[in-house]
């Protein structure tokens, strides 16, 4: 990992995330007699943290202050520096190391194949020769150290109870859909089965086996859906708690990187929204199927897209129970956008994503996942418990029907009545059914948070004091220098 050490007027600082704490700028003085005007934010220790006015984060030693200074911060009331995490520089560029490009044979039988390399395993339907292979294992394993080395505080690992990620080619298209795969997609990342699929055809090689029936490389590996779809794969534990544009947009952001022989040059992440050279734009994966350029729609629609980039499906919130009755049924999804309007939504977030990623040093993205993984913690007690719960209700579903059913046999009974107040009054000589068990108590929720738009929770966090519109003159500009003309 690198850090970024800056030097402020003579003061040596780690940069981190911004404080929570809110104070007024003061003047502080080294024993040099250099000054820096920063907000007071805690102190462990002999370590003092100061928000510098760019909202970064710096600890100076408290021994290195003047002595006015030392003695404020002893008179302040105790306050405990927040966790100061490292925070790595954008890379220039990024390549897999050696050892990860090598490629092991575990099974080649017909229909049945299996490969691995250093973090993957490679389930496919027909041979790959060794270059081929190796090439796919170079995208894979590049796309990998990518996400890991950028600075946004993810150690990708497999998913439980797995020793490496795992992917599945299919070598025809019809295979591939037969998973359940969207008619539209290049690759698709499966959440629920945590496995990354893709057809043969979006990979660059050859369209039939060649010699001892293996598929060789047909020029370049195309790596924009897998290093789309695997972002997703190396992310898998973040984006249930992401609004649906963010993760997206990420993984627009890394599959756009200029990608050569196993390198990103991550220092042009942003040359592909620059519509000024003379040059086709990119025909691959989804946007192979879209005619004409993508169109930026906006940041405040961009933001609408919480769960669904296919649509502009809003938020339906989740009705925390506060009488022990289950959360009433959602409605149905809104329809689907056209092919046109999924690239539309899909370039749109990439831009926003992009905008984050620079944005402040990208300090706002890097306080956001700091916030995801302080949340996921807390979900999966609660999905166990709801779990639990359904269990329960299912147990006592015959209870509940045998109850229903001799109460409507009770109820036509002479003398019966079900009177307005909603009490049901009787003969002396008759007796209501037994009543089954009480059903258990709805679960809550961590925090009380609505499970539906938890993806929102922490945005707040990328807005950075910040009002939507204010965000969206930034952006504007961010688009004028990036050279971005779509939407105008």
């Amino acid at each position: 990992m690198i850090s970024l050490r800056i030097f402020c007027t003579g003061l040596a600082a780690w940069i981190s995330g911004a404080s929570s704490l809110k104070a007024e700028p003061r003047s502080w003085t080294n024993a040099s007699g250099k000054t820096l005007l920063a907000e007071f934010a805690g102190v462990s220790g002999e370590q003092v943290a100061l928000v510098l006015p760019d909202g970064s984060r710096a600890t100076v030693a408290l021994g290195s202050l003047s002595l006015p200074d030392q003695e404020w911060v002893r008179r302040q009331q105790p306050v405990e520096m927040t966790r100061l995490p490292e925070l790595k520089r954008m890379p220039d560029q990024v390549k897999e190391p050696l050892l990860y490009t090598t490629v092991r044979v575990l099974r080649e039988e017909p229909g049945d194949c299996l490969y691995e390399s250093a973090h993957f395993e490679f389930q496919t339907t027909a041979k790959l020769g060794v270059a081929l292979m190796k090439d796919i294992c170079r995208a894979f394993e590049s796309t990998y150290e990518l996400v890991r080395v950028m600075p946004w505080g993810i150690e990708p690992r497999p998913e439980a109870k797995r020793r490496r990620f795992r992917a599945e080619l299919f070598e025809s298209r019809d295979q591939y859909l037969a998973t359940g795969a969207p008619t539209w997609s290049a690759g698709v990342y499966s959440m629920k089965d945590k496995v990354f699929r893709i057809p043969f055809q979006e990979l660059g090689i050859s369209e039939r086996p060649g010699a001892g029936g293996a598929y060789y490389r047909k020029g370049e590996i195309n790596n924009d859906t897998i290093t789309h779809e695997i972002t997703h794969q190396m992310m898998h534990e973040y984006v249930p708690y992401m609004p649906i544009w963010l993760a997206e947009g990420l993984a627009e952001y890394t599959s756009n990187i200029p990608y050569r022989g196993g390198t990103f040059a991550v220092v042009e992440d942003l040359s592909v929204f620059d519509a000024r050279p003379a040059r086709s734009p990119r025909r691959r994966g989804l946007l192979a199927m879209v005619s004409g350029r993508p169109q930026w729609i906006g940041v405040e629609k961009v933001w609408s897209l919480t769960r669904d980039i296919t649509t502009f499906q809003p938020i339906t919130h989740f009705t925390l129970p506060e009488d022990g009755q289950p959360p009433a049924a959602q409605p149905a999804p809104a329809p689907p956008a056209d092919v046109r309007q999924i690239g539309d939504h899909y370039h749109s977030a990439h831009l926003l994503a992009a905008f984050f990623v620079r944005d402040r040093q990208g300090l706002p993205l890097r306080r956001y996942f700091e916030a995801l993984q302080q949340e996921i913690p807390k979900w999966p007690p609660f999905w166990k418990a709801l779990d639990d719960y359904s269990a329960a209700l299912e147990n006592l579903r015959p209870d509940y029907e045998a109850y229903d059913k001799a109460m409507k046999e009770f109820m036509k009974q002479p003398g019966v009545t079900l009177q307005a107040d909603g009490q049901i009054a009787f003969p002396a000589d008759l007796s209501l059914p037994k009543a089954p068990p009480e059903a258990p108590k709805v679960p809550l929720p961590p925090d009380r948070t609505d499970p539906q738009a938890v993806c929102m929770k922490h945005l707040h966090l990328l807005l950075d004091g910040r009002t939507l519109g204010q965000l969206a003159e930034e952006v504007e500009r961010f688009r004028v220098k990036v050279g971005d003309v779509s939407g105008r």
